[in-house]
């Protein structure tokens, strides 16, 4: 078998199904990543195929780089450009002739991404030879740093999808949960307020609820001050199709999300989406009218008559919203993604 060496600075679950798939197409997955995550963190299940290292078990580049060589990768994949000794580890290699590819769910916004456009020929161009994005709007930046089109690649992520897609639709037609669902960190950044302010100004709900899920510093200041709202704790991916089997539509009211790879989790869960244009993979997964609705960010009103849409649609209009969600979020599959890093070898 052939082996992949992954630089991270964290292991998710979007990460394994990849890896998983990568070890079905014949190939090991040697991952380097900051092992020092709290206890609370997820723990990557233990598979044939898979190695993880702590890369700070290593008392340097020069060290982690010799224990890397070993495996002899064919490729080098890095999460980013944010630690310079990653990035120094797939120069070494870049000079060996080994293709090296750095991820980036990164959005163009400008400000001091100008910097990064004036350096990238003595910084990112001289660390990899391509830069592997989430979608249309990494690849805007990946071309303001200077790279090609054909050093461009596109599809990084990909949902648990093979966890979610068991949520069944059938069991909705009989009758469809009236329950909007949001998962995420209770941060301001996810603009809970924003939904919370959208779902306490609607006035006949009729019979909808509104269930939030995660973990964060706002959360006890939520549950205090909204107490008819179903605050639930964080919860692995089995859990929360469970919960997605008992919900009706995913909003996702964020004020900027570089991806926001729930948002093809949920569809490919089946259920509508509402979500702000300001979230990348809305772009990719939520088309107006056809499984959900977008709206601008910080914008209460617009989100109130987002939520009083699903509220007003029939049962069977709602079916066919979520039967399109699972088929839109069926464009990225963690085979998709493992095959297009593999089309650089």
């Amino acid at each position: 078998m052939k082996n992949i060496v992954f630089l991270n600075l964290a292991v998710m679950p979007y990460h394994v199904v990849v890896f998983k798939s990568l070890v079905e197409k014949g190939y090991n997955c040697i991952v380097y990543w900051y092992g020092t995550a709290p206890k609370t963190a997820y723990r990557a299940p233990k598979f044939e195929g898979l190695t993880q290292y702590n890369r700070f078990d290593f008392k340097d580049v020069e060290d982690l780089y010799e224990h890397s060589r070993q495996f002899n990768p064919c490729v080098v994949v890095s999460s980013g450009w944010v630690d310079k000794g990653y990035n120094k580890v797939c120069k070494k290699y870049r000079q060996q002739g080994v293709k090296t590819v750095t991820m980036s769910d990164t959005q163009w916004c400008g400000g001091k991404q100008w910097i990064n456009r004036l350096l990238s020929p003595f910084r990112h161009k001289k660390y990899f030879d391509y830069i592997w994005g989430a979608g249309i709007l990494q690849f805007d930046y990946a071309r303001k740093l200077g790279f090609k089109p054909d050093q461009i690649l596109l599809n990084c992520f990909a949902g648990d999808t093979d966890t979610f897609s068991k949520v069944s639709i059938e069991r909705k037609k009989t009758c469809y949960p009236k329950r909007f669902l949001f998962v995420g960190r209770f941060v301001e950044v996810k603009a809970i307020d924003v939904l919370l302010k959208a779902w306490a100004s609607i006035e006949d709900k009729k019979g909808w609820e509104l269930e939030l899920i995660g973990d964060g510093p706002l959360k006890e200041r939520f549950r205090k001050e909204y107490t008819e709202v179903i605050i639930k704790d964080f919860m692995p991916q089995s859990q929360l199709a469970e919960e997605a089997l008992n919900a009706g539509c995913f909003v996702i009211p964020s004020r900027f999300e570089p991806w926001a790879l729930v948002i093809q989790e949920f569809a490919s869960a089946g259920l509508p989406i509402i979500a702000t244009r300001q979230c990348g993979a809305a772009k990719h997964f939520v088309l107006n009218g056809y499984n959900g609705y977008t709206v601008e960010a910080e914008d209460a009103e617009a989100l109130k008559n987002a939520m009083i849409k699903i509220i007003s649609s029939s049962d069977s209009d709602l079916i066919r919203l979520s039967e399109n969600s699972r088929e839109i979020s069926r464009l990225t599959t963690p085979e998709y993604v493992a095959d297009t890093l593999l089309s650089i070898l």
